[in-house]
């Protein structure tokens, strides 16, 4: 396998820990912590049906459309506007994984530069990553945003191999989310799935070339 020149790395859950956010919906959720996951599994549905019908609305918005749809479905009443506030604040204070700023000081030490790719806004992006400490590790943050479509769509990952200068085959694409990771090798790149709390991959997804325990493991392959 070819060294990647350009590593991405996908953000939320991946390199920071979503407990603040979790904890904010389960709040809004009447403490129903199990509602969780059916709200991030909404929300990126929904992030999917923008791209499938020619809409882009920021990716907190279509978060906090989510939140009142499953509040709603479940009993309870929350507009809009305050689900959105409540999710974006919780998402500016999500920590990074304890794994995270070592293993990316380590590679950049390395010949890998290194990328940020997200869903997230590029604003509320750099604010997540500076809160959380790692923006400095960074040769570029990338916000789908710039093209108006989301992960998983191929025309994420040809953009941001575009804008680096790379081909496929020179990338490799690092994610909590088997859906990220079978969009990223849908293009040519290489993957890597790290195994984040209550994250697996997808038994039907395209073959991953890493799957490991931690960053800290996939560094050390890509380091030694």
């Amino acid at each position: 396998m070819a060294m990647a020149e350009v590593i991405y790395f996908d953000v939320n859950e991946t390199l920071l820990d979503m407990s603040p956010v979790k904890s904010t919906i389960a709040e809004a959720l009447g403490g129903d912590d199990s509602l969780v996951p059916l709200w991030f599994s909404t929300l990126l549905h929904h992030s999917l049906v923008d791209c499938a019908t020619g809409q882009f609305h920021p990716f907190s918005d279509i978060a906090g459309a989510a939140l009142v749809m499953v509040a709603r479905n479940n009993g309870y009443d929350i507009a809009l506007e305050d689900a959105k506030e409540s999710i974006s604040n919780a998402m500016m204070s999500a920590p990074a994984h304890a794994d995270v700023k070592p293993a990316l000081e380590r590679l950049r030490g390395s010949k890998h530069r290194l990328v940020a790719l997200s869903n997230s806004s590029i604003n509320g992006l750099e604010k997540q990553l500076s809160h959380a400490g790692v923006i400095d590790c960074f040769d570029r943050v990338m916000s789908v945003e710039s093209i108006r479509t989301y992960k998983p769509y191929p025309a994420v990952y040809h953009w941001a191999l575009r804008e680096m200068g790379i081909t496929a085959r020179q990338g490799l694409m690092v994610a909590a989310h088997g859906w990220d990771i079978s969009g990223a090798k849908a293009v040519g790149m290489q993957t890597a799935f790290i195994k984040r709390a209550s994250k697996s991959t997808y038994p039907l997804g395209l073959a991953e070339d890493f799957v490991e325990d931690s960053l800290t493991t996939l560094v050390e392959k890509l380091t030694s």
